[in-house]
């Protein structure tokens, strides 16, 4: 009778299931690495997100301040040209103006800035015009005085005479006043001569203007009397 002898049951190997240990452990450790990684990747575009909106507020800023700027500047400019308008407006006036003195004037005039010039048109755009026009007719002969007539009683004298312009921008204005200071002596008239009145002839756009005057004067045989023109101005203005 023989006897079967068994062998030993074998035990099973434990390296498949190290082997799933490990490859689970390195499973987490890539999804952690990955999603460190893609939180990391976020985290760095949203930097750079956050930095160029930064950049375009900042530009924003930068304009916004440019233009407040620019406005300000604009604004001084623009009250400086006023007040500047203002004094030349108020220094121009028909009352103390010669004629030595309207060419300074429009010469001033003249050499403005636009922006001052401009603001002299708002303030007091009649006499701009004028001052314009007269330094374009400005030249010897613009004044046409005829010799002056003189009557005397004995105790006053009589003034009178024509005037003509040869203006034609001034005629586009209107009417012209060409005041006259008024002279009699007993002998020639000189530049020590001191006025003995005024007078003041209406010249019409291409016409002829009449001035004529009376003043005391005691005459005593002959005498001698002149005009001297004082100034021109608009009629009405």
């Amino acid at each position: 009778m023989s006897y079967g002898v068994q062998p030993p049951a074998k035990k099973p190997s434990s390296l498949p299931k190290i082997a799933t240990i490990i490859c689970s452990v390195l499973a987490v450790i890539f999804l952690l690495v990955s999603a460190t990684m893609y939180v990391s990747a976020r985290s760095k575009a949203q930097e750079i997100e956050d930095a160029r909106a930064e950049i375009q507020s900042a530009d924003a800023k930068t304009v916004e301040i440019d233009s407040e700027i620019t406005s300000t500047q604009e604004q001084i400019t623009a009250a400086k040209a006023k007040k500047d308008a203002q004094e030349w407006c108020t220094d121009f006036d028909k009352d103390s103006m010669k004629v030595t003195d309207l060419d300074k004037m429009a010469t001033t005039l003249k050499t403005m800035s636009e922006p001052q010039r401009n603001a002299v048109g708002e303030v007091c755009g009649g006499k701009k015009a004028f001052a314009e026009a007269f330094t374009k007719d400005l030249k010897r002969g613009m004044v046409n005085t005829s010799t002056p007539t003189c009557d005397g009683d004995g105790t006053t004298v009589t003034i009178y005479g024509t005037v003509s312009l040869d203006a034609p921008t001034l005629a586009q204005i209107g009417s012209i006043d060409v005041v006259y200071e008024v002279f009699a002596a007993n002998h020639e008239i000189s530049d020590s001569d001191s006025p003995l009145g005024t007078t003041t002839a209406a010249v019409p756009p291409g016409g002829t203007g009449n001035f004529s005057t009376t003043v005391p004067f005691a005459t005593t045989g002959d005498f001698y009397c002149a005009v001297r023109v004082k100034s021109i101005w608009p009629t009405g203005l």
